[in-house]
């Protein structure tokens, strides 16, 4: 689910009717825009009133909804099948879409719908962007690792994590970036300016599947 917080729109990515369910928050009203296979992931660019739908069927790619008019285009996305996780970047006009089997991201031109793709790592799951620094955090589920991507070359480093990282989310005030790793049961923070790993542990939660941030208040939730 997201939200544009500009139009109190809220899209709904509903995976086994192929469509994605619109809200209006004024009244609560509903309406469906079709979209391609398994629709499993979904982002709003509240600037360009953009809305992109990553679809989980192989070759489906990512449809992008006219938040203004509900009509729909296709990005195809090349050999990038099994697209788990969609991202944007408002201030760069940017969206990344973490692609699981093909183990890259796709980096598709919102002002143009043409794209590139970057490698990303083994079974890329999960993505989160600092738009602040412009950079991207992609989860690599397999290889316990995150592949950072700067946003203004599409190079990439890598970031050791802990487990099975599953779930990633950026605080862009202090430039921390917290992922949740289910095997390890902990959660690993990355200094954002120096790429620098550290391991926080609760010995009470078990398999951590999501992670939040309150840039506010500074604090994250898992």
């Amino acid at each position: 689910m997201a939200v544009n917080p500009v139009t109190n729109k809220i899209y709904v990515a509903n995976r086994n009717s192929n469509n994605v369910t619109v809200i209006d928050g004024a009244t609560n009203a509903t309406m469906t825009v079709g979209t391609g296979t398994i629709p499993s992931a979904i982002a709003v660019n509240p600037v360009t009133n953009k809305i992109y739908v990553a679809n989980n069927g192989t070759g489906q790619g990512v449809t992008v909804i006219d938040g203004a008019t509900n009509g729909t285009t296709t990005v195809t996305n090349g050999n990038a099948p099994n697209a788990f996780a969609v991202a944007v970047n408002p201030a760069t006009n940017q969206i990344y879409v973490a692609n699981f089997t093909s183990g890259n991201v796709t980096v598709i031109d919102g002002a143009t719908n043409s794209f590139v793709t970057v490698g990303a790592g083994t079974n890329p799951e999960a993505i989160a962007v600092n738009p602040v620094t412009n950079k991207i955090y992609v989860v690599n589920r397999s290889s316990a690792n995150v592949t950072v991507i700067d946003g203004a070359t599409n190079t990439t480093s890598a970031v050791a994590a802990g487990t099975t990282p599953f779930a990633v989310a950026v605080n862009p005030v202090s430039d921390k970036i917290y992922v949740a790793n289910q095997s390890s049961n902990n959660v690993t923070v990355i200094d954002g300016a120096t790429n620098t790993p550290s391991t926080v542990t609760d010995p009470n939660a078990s398999q951590p599947s999501g992670v939040a941030v309150d840039p506010v208040s500074n604090t994250i939730y898992v």
